[in-house]
């Protein structure tokens, strides 16, 4: 945000739900990031998932 306070944001198919608080929000945020530290790139993605599709493990 413009005053750098964080936030988090989820949803499921029944509601959504909003975090201000820090405490909360910060292992959120830890575990987005690892996810994008581990993540293949959109390449990758798209050469496993051609993969997949024809069969090949």
């Amino acid at each position: 945000m413009a005053d750098r306070s964080i936030m988090s944001y989820a949803e499921s198919t029944q509601r959504g739900h909003l975090e201000r608080d820090g405490a909360s929000v910060l292992p959120v945020l830890k575990a987005y990031h690892q996810l994008q530290a581990e993540a293949h790139s959109q390449a990758e993605s798209v050469a496993m998932i051609e993969q997949l599709r024809k069969g090949i493990p």
